[in-house]
């Protein structure tokens, strides 16, 4: 798959497209015919950092992949409070379910960096899974896998707190499965809390020797004691 991290912006971005409908799992069961005509469906767009691709409660008219970058997807309280509902990586995508069901946008969709997608209309990513089985065998794996994601995250925010939250963020990033690079605002965005209440769990956590916190660098130093907090 596309890399999430470029040093130099591709110049032809169809050929990243053609790339990654190469190397995608869900168009791995395709011959060339076939992914010559999912290639010819699909519109290649560019964000900026920050940029709104969509705004939730509007109607569905895109399935989108992230081919680079990081795109978050946010819900907005009544009182204003920004929660990251999650965090779509380069390889994956978005807006699938209001595509297949008819509904509108469940979630805002925001650029966390700069950004290149592939997006397909909705009626035309329709017809390609009737005519390809293999493709819509892989996206029902992919739709279990994001609802056993979506128990954890319900259970995450009603059963926990925000230190055993915060242990469990810190922890995934250490393996790899959440961005390297994250701020505390975007910590506290994704742990549905204030930057504020993030910070002073990071120096608990520094005063006790678990974590080193740098100038844009948390490094995990005793990733037991953060597992033992997530659990408690």
């Amino acid at each position: 798959m596309p890399s999430a991290t470029l040093t130099r912006w591709p110049t032809e971005t169809r050929g990243v497209l053609r790339r990654f409908l190469r190397e995608h799992p869900y168009w791995a069961g395709l011959d060339e015919r076939a992914l010559s005509e999912v290639e010819a469906a699909a519109r290649v767009r560019e964000l900026e950092r920050g940029q709104v691709y969509a705004l939730e409660g509007d109607p569905c008219d895109a399935i989108c992949f992230v081919l680079i970058g990081r795109i978050d997807a946010v819900k907005l309280s009544a009182e204003g409070r920004r929660q990251v509902v999650n965090v779509v990586q380069a390889g994956q995508s978005f807006y699938l379910v209001p595509a297949l069901d008819g509904g509108t946008l469940p979630v805002t969709t925001v650029a966390a960096t700069r950004s290149l997608l592939a997006c397909f209309r909705g009626d035309a990513f329709l017809a390609l899974l009737e005519r390809h089985p293999s493709l819509m065998r892989a996206i029902a794996g992919d739709l279990a896998h994001r609802l056993r994601r979506m128990g954890d995250l319900v259970a995450d925010l009603s059963l926990r707190s925000v230190p055993q939250r915060l242990a469990r963020l810190l922890l995934e990033r250490a393996e790899g499965r959440l961005p390297s690079r994250m701020t505390q605002r975007d910590m506290a965005a994704q742990l549905g809390t204030a930057r504020e209440v993030v910070a002073r769990c990071l120096a608990r956590f520094q005063d006790e020797g678990w974590v080193r916190v740098g100038r844009g660098v948390i490094e995990v130093l005793d990733a037991e004691a953060l597992r033992h907090e997530a659990a408690d």
